[in-house]
């Protein structure tokens, strides 16, 4: 399948204009590292905004296995499936140290251009988020392994990746276990596909960063 840049890490999804005056109305709150800021379950009236930090949305099943829906970064809006008052399906835990705006679902800003501003942003992470899913979704039944670990970090290289003197790094704090729990693979399969993406196709992992030939195409040959 098709890599199409939907991948499940978000970060600048709101302009500063629009955060500025979520500041002037709604009020801020810290949370620490391995915090809880909502739990699977709750039910709550109230919407986030990343300022600080970066959160992992997660479902546990009753087995206990993870999945990780989405990790995100300073502005982004989360947690805002709560219009029908239903619990909430996610866990929001904190990966670092958080700061966010407190929002409630009545999404007041005190006048109609940044209302619209505002609705028209959540509407936008909602649908980004959702398309982010049914690609994990859709890999997990129709791909193998091979291909879902690939797809995640082509797309994340695509989204986060600065060129560098002869390669592309991604700079964000992935681990063997955190692709494992976002494409439904386990740790040790996610160890043998990077070590096969790296003889194969010059993609690897240094101290938890993503390195990528310039020219995917002409990364290491099979043998």
């Amino acid at each position: 399948m098709e890599n199409e840049n939907y991948v499940p890490w978000t970060t600048n999804m709101l302009d500063e204009e629009l955060v500025e005056k979520i500041l002037q109305i709604y009020m801020k709150k810290t949370y620490t590292k391995g915090q809880m800021i909502y739990k699977q379950g709750e039910i709550s009236n109230k919407i986030y905004l990343l300022l600080k930090g970066r959160i992992e949305v997660n479902m546990i099943s009753k087995g206990g296995k993870k999945v990780i829906f989405g990790i995100h970064e300073p502005k982004c809006l989360f947690g805002e499936l709560i219009l029908d008052n239903s619990p909430r399906l996610t866990t929001a835990v904190c990966l670092t140290d958080v700061t966010v705006a407190v929002l409630d679902n009545s999404l007041v800003l005190g006048s109609d251009y940044h209302e619209k501003k505002l609705y028209k942003a959540l509407l936008y992470a909602t649908g980004y988020k959702l398309k982010a899913q049914i690609q994990q979704l859709s890999e997990q039944l129709f791909e193998a392994a091979e291909e879902r670990v690939e797809n995640l970090l082509l797309g994340l290289c695509k989204n986060f990746g600065r060129e560098k003197q002869g390669y592309i790094e991604v700079d964000i704090p992935l681990t063997h276990q955190t692709i494992a729990d976002l494409t439904g693979c386990s740790r040790p399969t996610v160890s043998l596909i990077l070590k096969d993406l790296s003889r194969r196709k010059n993609i690897t992992m240094e101290r938890n960063k993503l390195i990528f030939a310039k020219d995917l195409n002409r990364g290491g040959q099979d043998s």
